[in-house]
């Protein structure tokens, strides 16, 4: 027990990490320089606790998917088109139809459908 504590006090080495994760020393300090490991660094002197390593590799957790299961979610997203044109067209036709067209003394050219009225500018 006492010895478990001592070891999880201990701070390791990037070889020791290395191993520890079975990856090279060169991936290790790239994730150092980047910033995606959790480190310590004491002068020149790069430190790791294992138990922030080992919380650390568990959010690298990847779930798969089914492919069959992932191809009907990219089938059912394409059905389903993310923007309703046929809305948007109605939209702007009931804006342009709202507005109506009206001269610039602001009376309407037409009396009715297809009707043109004639205000004397002829």
């Amino acid at each position: 027990m006492q010895e478990e504590k001592e070891q999880q006090r201990k701070f390791l080495t990037i070889s020791e990490i290395a191993n520890y994760l079975n990856i090279k020393e060169k991936t290790i300090y790239a994730k150092v320089e980047a910033g995606e490991i959790p480190c310590y660094r004491i002068g020149r002197l790069i430190r790791f606790k294992k138990d922030e390593i080992d919380a650390w590799i568990g959010t690298k957790k990847v779930v798969t998917i089914n492919p069959e299961q992932k191809a009907k979610n990219i089938l059912r997203s394409i059905r389903k088109p993310a923007i309703d044109v046929k809305k948007i067209i109605r939209k702007t036709i009931d804006e342009v139809n709202a507005g109506g067209y009206t001269s610039k003394h602001g009376k309407p050219d037409l009396k009715g459908p297809k009707q043109e009225v004639n205000n004397g500018n002829f």
